[in-house]
């Protein structure tokens, strides 16, 4: 059995071939953190592999190579990516706000589902991207990150509680007066990380 990082073998003690998938990964983990890198794909004998979980349930393979990327380009990405989708999902939670009034329930709730997709995606690559950066969720100039999340996933479940009750304005109203605010205030979050990818850390 083959296994690389990138373009160059990697040995481990004892026959390689006999160590399972997840002996296996992390290896190739722990190596390429060795040198400021994380992993972003795997091949399996050339077919890409769709992420750790299924590699791990894969059974055989004889030329598997993992690829890396340095961390600080990994975020530099993220980062960029969730400063071009944020003035996005503000525009569409105005718009879910005004169909709202408009009494397009059906309409607005589909928005909405779709609008909560968007800002899971955001927690998890903000989350992800501090960590690998090493940012302490306490350390923000901008405020107090926990308590302001806390206070969105609590606006979150009110407006639940108003669509359970049909409350179109009051759910229109939780969007323009809590969530957008809330929404800002991570924006300015993220600002600071992407200050960040000038640090020392690169």
């Amino acid at each position: 059995m083959r296994v690389r990082l990138d373009d160059v073998e990697l040995s481990a003690d004892g026959d390689i071939a006999q160590k399972s998938k997840s002996e296996i990964y992390d290896m190739a983990h722990r190596s390429a953190i060795s040198k400021n890198r994380v992993i972003v794909n795997m091949l399996v004998d050339g077919e890409a592999i769709q992420d750790e979980e299924a590699f791990l349930s894969l059974f055989g393979g004889t030329d598997i190579q993992f690829v890396s990327q340095p961390v600080i380009d990994l975020v530099r990405e993220s980062v960029s990516e969730g400063q071009r989708y944020l003035p996005t999902l503000t525009a569409g939670l105005r718009g879910i706000a005004t169909m709202f009034e408009e009494g397009r329930d059906q309409d607005a709730k589909i928005s909405f589902s779709q609008a909560i997709d968007g800002i899971n995606w955001l927690v998890s690559v903000f989350d992800r991207s501090c960590g690998l950066l090493g940012i302490n969720s306490n350390s923000f100039r901008s405020g107090n990150m926990t308590d302001d999340f806390s206070y969105l996933n609590k606006t979150l479940e009110e407006v639940a509680s108003a669509m359970g009750g049909g409350k179109s304005m009051r759910i229109a109203y939780l969007i323009r007066e809590r969530m957008l605010p809330g929404i800002n205030k991570f924006a300015a979050y993220w600002s600071e990380v992407a200050e960040q990818l000038d640090s020392p850390l690169q």
